[in-house]
């Protein structure tokens, strides 16, 4: 009898961690983390009008998700598009649904100086000279490392990286979503983009995959 019991809890802790390994995920912003816990609350929330190239628009998540078009081109629609990136986080969350017991990643992101400015569209793209240049590379101790984000605000812009989901799957590389926030405070410049990246581990490099 004995035996059989530790036979059936070693198959249940290979289970357990076969599911962990093919699934291994975590929600990096805390704060994202509690609203998709909560989507009934976020999917009628009121949001600044989106417009979409097709003449449609949306004032929430629930219309957002109705849409299939692209979004205009114009200054107004680039503020508003800060407001739908929740939206975006809550398809995630239909695929990665997030865990009551996750805790805090202890890992060190140091996305300051890991992710590649060379591999996405931004303001700061004419002055991104050396391939893999990152923030810690342009800015230095100007670039604050957070738990989650790095950021630098100074010349007249905000720029932010906030990593929000992380995602490690039984194959390919570790991903990562990344909400990326980019302000010219004196200009009319607004972008807020999710953009995912991967590791490359030759380079020790988070790329982006847009």
């Amino acid at each position: 009898m004995r035996t059989l019991l530790l036979c059936l809890l070693f198959t249940l802790i290979g289970c357990s961690n076969a599911k962990s390994i093919e699934h291994r995920y975590f929600w990096l912003d805390p704060d994202v983390r509690e609203k998709v816990q909560n989507p009934s609350e976020e999917l009628l929330t009121s949001r600044p009008q989106l417009e979409f190239a097709n003449g449609s628009s949306a004032s929430n998540c629930e219309e957002y998700f109705q849409q299939q078009g692209e979004v205009n081109e114009t200054a107004a629609n680039h503020s508003a598009r800060s407001h739908y990136l929740i939206c975006d986080a809550l398809k995630l969350a239909d695929t990665w649904p997030p865990k009551l017991e996750d805790k805090p990643i202890e890992e060190d992101l140091s996305l300051c100086s890991t992710f590649s400015l060379s591999s996405f569209e931004h303001s700061l793209r004419p002055r991104v000279e050396a391939d893999g240049a990152t923030l810690t590379q342009l800015f230095g101790e100007e670039a604050i490392e957070g738990l989650n984000t790095c950021s630098f605000q100074g010349e007249g812009r905000n720029f932010v990286l906030n990593a929000v989901l992380l995602v490690q799957e039984k194959e390919g590389p570790k991903r990562m979503w990344v909400w990326v926030i980019d302000e010219i405070l004196d200009a009319t410049y607004r972008s807020y983009e999710a953009v995912w990246f991967v590791f490359d581990e030759s380079k020790s490099m988070w790329i982006a995959t847009q």
